[in-house]
């Protein structure tokens, strides 16, 4: 689906709640820092990002793509998937709530842009959608990311 990057079963996840949005990201963000795509200063760059800008990565009700400026730390192209029982409020509206967590390893604004485009058509297909938010394991997230 994204040139350059196959998404696995290692930068798959399953939470049933966390604590706060800020832990939502850690725990999202992971993988990519396990998997080398991102260092920590990264991870921080998400959450400053949403301190500083507001929770513009919750683009769709249930559906967050926490990702920062390839500066801070990307250092490869990679995307992980969390999808959490209950959501997590990036702000106390109700249309602030995420489920779903995308996050982003982007090196360049071309490949964020591109990443973005890939990552929206998948979730633009409301059965797509529907199937990852019912999705009980990791393969059947990546039977809706990698085809």
């Amino acid at each position: 689906m994204i040139q350059g990057f196959k998404l696995t079963t290692d930068y798959v996840q399953f939470y049933d709640s966390v604590g706060s949005w800020e832990e939502a990201i850690q725990l999202a963000a992971k993988p990519l820092l396990i998997g080398g795509q991102i260092k920590q200063s990264y991870i921080d760059g998400m959450i400053e990002s949403v301190k500083e800008h507001g929770p513009y990565i919750v683009i769709a009700p249930n559906i967050a793509i926490p990702h920062a400026r390839p500066e801070l730390g990307s250092v490869e192209i990679g995307y992980s998937v969390t999808l959490l029982q209950e959501p997590v409020s990036f702000t106390d509206d109700e249309e602030n709530k995420a489920r779903l967590l995308i996050s982003l390893s982007c090196v360049d604004a071309d490949r964020h842009l591109e990443m973005l485009q890939a990552i929206v058509m998948v979730l633009s297909d409301e059965n797509k959608q529907e199937a990852l938010f019912n999705a009980m394991n990791a393969e059947e997230v990546l039977e809706i990311f990698n085809t």
